[in-house]
Order: structure tokens, then sequence, then C-alpha cells
């Protein structure tokens, strides 16, 4: 069974001329969508969800008493 903040993890899903951002519980139902005609859509997108997720697993950790830890990197 999964905790909730990974149920409330964003991901990438890629179509073809498109990057669509959206919560792992309903991939359906994207949030944000980045035109792949734009340079660095990629990138935001993944921007995008590294910084939400880093949110999310700074915020379970410090409710149950983890350390305060974020990961900086970006992209791939």
């Amino acid at each position: 069974m999964m905790e909730n903040n990974e149920k409330l993890q964003l991901v990438m899903i890629e179509e073809e001329t498109e990057y669509l951002v959206s919560f792992s519980i309903d991939r359906e139902d994207w949030i944000a969508r980045f035109d792949k005609s734009l340079s660095k859509s990629r990138e935001w997108a993944l921007n995008m969800i590294a910084l939400y997720n880093n949110e999310i697993m700074i915020n379970s950790d410090n409710k149950k008493g983890g350390r305060n830890e974020i990961d900086v990197s970006f992209g791939e």
C-alpha cells in the first residue's frame, strides 16, 4: 500500500508533442502541459516535478522527525 505522499507525487508523461505533469494517482488528469516546440519544455516539466516532490518529502520527513535534506538536482 502506498503512503499518502507517494500518491501525491508528480510524474511526467511524454506525449508526441508535449510533456504533461500529473499526480501519480491519476495520470489522465494532468495539471501542467509543456509544449515540446519550446526548447526547455522537458527541463521545465522535470523542475516542476522535482520542486514539488522534494517539498512533499521534506514535509513528510518533518512530520516523522526525519532530517531536512533537499535534492537540488533538477532534470537528468
